[in-house]
């Protein structure tokens, strides 16, 4: 009885550790990619957080007539604005989809594939409603992701600055 009794933690143990070494060797390309992806996604939410209050006053000095709208996203800098977001979102949309094809076999792995949620959550357009927009109940089980691998700091700092967007709106353009 003494010497099994030794066996099965040393047989654990060694599971967890193939298992690990082999979910890391796995996920090397999906953790790579995931963090060239956060990076590009902080960039495109600054972008496109420039983009919208430019937007905004773009609309809001024409009101429906579109002939001026471009001459006013022109003066308002919403051009350059969207022009480095779809710039940004050239090197995204590749990354993105290799993320998604991607199996996650690890919590960092995971951790690539809620950035391309949290991507596609984005607001679709200049006046939102200072959140992120995920369809349907997928925000709940979103949060329990981001909290579970550790980008729950990162979701709500992004989210705050969407509402201070959202209170800009309100009292500035």
């Amino acid at each position: 009885m003494r010497g099994t009794a030794l066996v099965f933690p040393m047989f654990v143990l060694y599971v967890v550790t193939i298992g690990r070494v082999s979910m890391t060797a796995t996920d090397v390309a999906l953790i790579a990619l995931g963090e060239r992806f956060e990076k590009l996604l902080l960039e495109h939410m600054d972008a496109w957080l420039e983009w919208a209050p430019r937007m905004r006053a773009a609309r809001a000095e024409v009101r429906d007539n579109m002939a001026a709208l471009a001459v006013a996203i022109q003066r308002t800098g919403c051009d350059v604005a969207q022009a480095r977001m779809s710039e940004l979102e050239r090197d995204m949309q590749p990354l993105a989809e290799e993320i998604i094809a991607a199996p996650a076999t690890s919590l960092a792995g995971l951790r690539a594939k809620a950035l391309v949620a949290l991507w596609e959550a984005l607001p679709a357009n200049a006046s939102h409603d200072g959140a992120f927009d995920f369809p349907d109940a997928s925000r709940s089980l979103f949060d329990a992701v981001a909290e579970m691998i550790g980008l729950m700091p990162m979701v709500r700092e992004l989210e705050a600055r969407l509402a201070a967007d959202v209170e800009f709106k309100g009292g500035g353009a």
